[in-house]
């Protein structure tokens, strides 16, 4: 037996489509300002990995003990999706949300997002 399971393997992978299609049924996820309830609600948890480089943990509802919980300083696999935020896009959505948008290019370090399930 081995440690074999029964179940095959594409049980056990998220279906990345399915979970974007049931996010933008529940919200308005088009908009350039996500709301903080809907962040607090998936993201589980944001580790810092080093300057301006964060991994966020999506949480679909399962409760998950801190030993169960994913190590972002080291992940298993790889992220489901990564993008960086540049001076540009944060220029545009600071204008888009009515933000002051008098911020210098020249102290504008690039974010860099993981995002894991």
């Amino acid at each position: 037996m081995g440690g074999q399971s029964n179940e095959p393997e594409s049980a056990s992978r998220f279906d990345l489509d399915k979970i974007k299609k049931g996010l933008s049924q529940m919200v308005d996820i088009s908009t350039p300002r996500i709301s903080e309830a809907l962040i607090e609600e998936f993201v589980e948890v944001i580790t810092p990995v080093k300057n301006h480089h964060y991994r966020w943990k999506l949480n679909f509802g399962e409760s998950k003990t801190p030993q169960e919980r994913s190590n972002l300083l080291e992940p298993e696999n790889p992220p489901v999706l990564a993008f960086t935020i540049d001076f540009e896009t944060a220029r545009k959505f600071r204008y888009a949300n009515g933000l002051p948008t008098q911020f210098r290019k020249r102290d504008w370090n690039d974010l860099t997002v993981e995002v894991y399930l």
